[in-house]
Order: structure tokens, then C-alpha cells, then sequence
């Protein structure tokens, strides 16, 4: 995946540490950022800001509910 990212014009920061990718990336509407990092599954993280870590959060439960997961 480190090598699969493609540059956008909004990133900020995007540079690679061992094997992990850190990309900064300037954000107007959270939803469309939080579907994007879904479509990677574990292989993406969110790590700031807090609110955007915890919308991606809340769509991973509601997904484990729609499904009858429990954690």
C-alpha cells in the first residue's frame, strides 16, 4: 500500500517512513475522507484529528451492529 498512494493535490506532508506511509492532507469535509480511509480496511489509520479518528470509529461500529459483531 506505501507505494499504491497517490500524491493529491490537498496533501500537505507525504513522505515515507520504513514501511508506513504519512500522508498530511488539508480537509474540508471529513465524511468524504473517512470513505476514502474505509476502502483500505487495516491497512490505513486516522490518527489526527480527533474528530475524524472518531468518525471512522463510529462507521466501524455501526458496520459491526449492522452485522451482529461484537467486539
Amino acid at each position: 500500500m506505501v507505494k499504491a498512494y497517490e500524491h493529491r493535490q490537498n496533501d500537505i506532508q507525504d513522505e515515507i517512513i520504513g514501511d508506513v506511509r504519512q500522508v498530511v492532507r488539508r480537509v474540508s469535509n471529513p465524511f468524504w475522507l473517512v470513505r476514502e480511509v474505509l476502502r483500505y480496511g487495516r491497512d490505513c489509520a486516522v490518527i489526527s484529528p480527533d474528530n475524524v479518528c472518531e468518525a471512522v470509529k463510529k462507521e466501524l461500529l455501526e458496520m459491526c451492529r449492522r452485522y451482529n459483531l461484537t467486539l
